[in-house]
């Protein structure tokens, strides 16, 4: 049997250094200062059920800003994915899942038009794929 497991994190102290004078200092719009995901995978090598494997992982999308001067807040969000896959005489059958819990949220929100009117955009909601492949 095989398990296998990812870890990352990013961390951006990013600032806007040359700009109109009350922008400088902030977070420039649509820049979340933390990501972070961890994914785990358990393949079975052997017995009845060898070439099944199952994984699971989950993303994280700090909070971020909509507009420079960082008037506009943007929600962070976690997200659960999960992926089913088997393989066996060259063939493989997989079924992923983003978003498992259909979590609503905003992947971003921005000042759009000359009236400076805030948009949001909904991320993406559940999203599922199959998938059959063969390998000869």
């Amino acid at each position: 049997d095989l398990q296998a497991a990812m870890a990352d994190f990013s961390g951006l102290d990013a600032e806007i250094t040359s700009d109109a004078a009350a922008v400088i200092g902030n977070r420039p719009a649509r820049v979340p200062e933390h990501q972070a995901s961890l994914w785990a995978n358990y393949e079975v090598g052997s017995g009845v059920l060898e070439g099944l494997s199952v994984g699971a992982g989950v993303r994280y999308i700090g909070a971020s800003f909509g507009d420079n001067t960082n008037t506009v807040n943007v929600p962070g969000h976690t997200l659960v994915d999960a992926a089913l896959r088997y393989k066996k005489n060259g063939w493989q059958a997989a079924l992923n899942v983003s978003n498992l819990f259909d979590k609503t949220y905003y992947s971003t929100c921005y000042e759009a038009g000359s009236n400076a009117d805030l948009s949001c955009i909904y991320g993406e909601g559940r999203v599922i794929k199959g998938s059959l492949s063969m390998k000869f």
